[in-house]
């Protein structure tokens, strides 16, 4: 996603507010939004769901509509992809002690 110039500090706040509504519904695993330091304006928006019905009741909720229309005003452009995982590796903290 690139953010229109000068509006960066808007549309993180806008963001965060909008991410925590969507943490808290069902199925929502985690939301996190990424900023890519070489681009300055561009973000990636990742939503993690339990699995791909929970993202489909989602997609087709007045909840996602009212969340996305939140964030449109500071869209110069987007782009939208569904990924599935297919390996996880969580981190060990004791490992290799």
């Amino acid at each position: 996603m690139t953010v229109h110039p000068g509006r960066a500090e808007e549309f993180r706040a806008a963001w965060l507010e909008t991410a925590r509504v969507a943490a808290r519904l069902p199925g929502s695993v985690a939301q996190t939004l990424l900023h890519d330091p070489h681009r300055p304006g561009t973000y990636l928006i990742m939503a993690d769901w339990i699995d791909r019905a929970a993202l489909e009741a989602f997609q087709t909720s007045p909840e996602r509509e009212r969340l996305s229309a939140r964030l449109e005003q500071f869209r110069s452009a987007a782009n939208k992809r569904v990924l599935e995982t297919v390996e996880h590796v969580p981190a060990h903290p004791n490992q290799g002690r």
